[in-house]
């Protein structure tokens, strides 16, 4: 099935559940650590906490292509963005996330990243967990197999190269277009390579208004009643939409989860 005409658009697994439960300790004091990051802005939406995931024993998550997601609590909500950076409109996303003292996580184009480098530095900075979206944006199914798995390291190679010797991209994936042959997820499973799809989808490649997209999210949040949400830093709409989604999705009782790998989780934590 393909979720998206344009661009790329509960519960967890047993073993899953015991590679987040054993992260438990980790996850409070990573928690801990980053909880005065927000002082001065006693409005902001903030992070509420931080997931730290083992990739190797949860593998796949998003209950819109997937059997699950991420371990999140009831009302948690974790922000994606894809397909950037873009020097018109990723700055302003990441205006509004600090603003608001919100974490997400970007899934970053191998050849945008190397257009813009800065950017990717500044979301890194930020605090925001890089993931990588292939080098091209091409319809995986539509490649042979060692193409698809070109695009792949291609991405992760340019993302790496953008945010320099000091930091490295999570090793979170997520395939354009939402879909994804079985032989390349074997692929990303042979390499600890998450693989993220989504639960919320927030359809912003449509080019509609940004009432229309901020009521596509909440519907599905109304469904979902928590999940990982789509959007793209590439789009104007999104960028403007933003600072009044944040301030929706705390009025309505929603919290921000932010998600990392597990082995950058404990280089945070002993950076402290």
């Amino acid at each position: 099935m393909n979720f998206h005409d344009g661009s790329c658009a509960a519960g967890a697994a047993s073993r899953g559940v015991v590679g987040v439960l054993w992260l438990a300790p980790l996850m409070l004091a990573l928690s801990a650590t980053l909880a005065g990051a927000c002082t001065g802005h006693p409005r902001a939406l903030g992070v509420t906490r931080t997931i730290a995931v083992d990739p190797a024993a949860l593998q796949k998550v998003g209950t819109l292509q997937y059997v699950h997601t991420l371990p999140l609590r009831d009302h948690e909500v974790a922000l994606t963005f894809d397909d950037g950076p873009s020097p018109a409109t990723t700055g302003k996303v990441l205006d509004a996330l600090a603003a608001d003292c919100v974490n997400a996580t970007f899934f970053v184009l191998g050849e945008k990243a190397a257009q813009a480098p800065g950017l990717v530095l500044r979301t890194a900075a930020q605090g925001h967990t890089i993931g990588t979206h292939t080098q091209t944006h091409p319809h995986l199914p539509n490649l042979g197999v060692a193409a698809a798995e070109a695009e792949i390291q291609s991405g992760i190679a340019a993302v790496a190269a953008a945010l320099g010797p000091d930091r490295t991209p999570a090793p979170f994936f997520r395939a354009p277009y939402l879909e994804i042959p079985p032989v390349i997820e074997d692929y990303l499973r042979a390499r600890d390579l998450m693989l993220w799809g989504i639960d919320v989808d927030s359809e912003d490649w449509r080019g509609d208004s940004p009432d229309k997209v901020m009521g596509r999210i909440f519907r599905g949040l109304a469904q979902q009643r928590k999940g990982i949400i789509l959007m793209h830093d590439v789009q104007p709409r999104t960028a403007e939409m933003l600072p009044r989604l944040l301030k929706e999705l705390k009025a309505r009782g929603y919290r921000i989860v932010r998600v990392v790998p597990a082995m950058q989780a404990v280089g945070a934590l002993s950076a402290h």
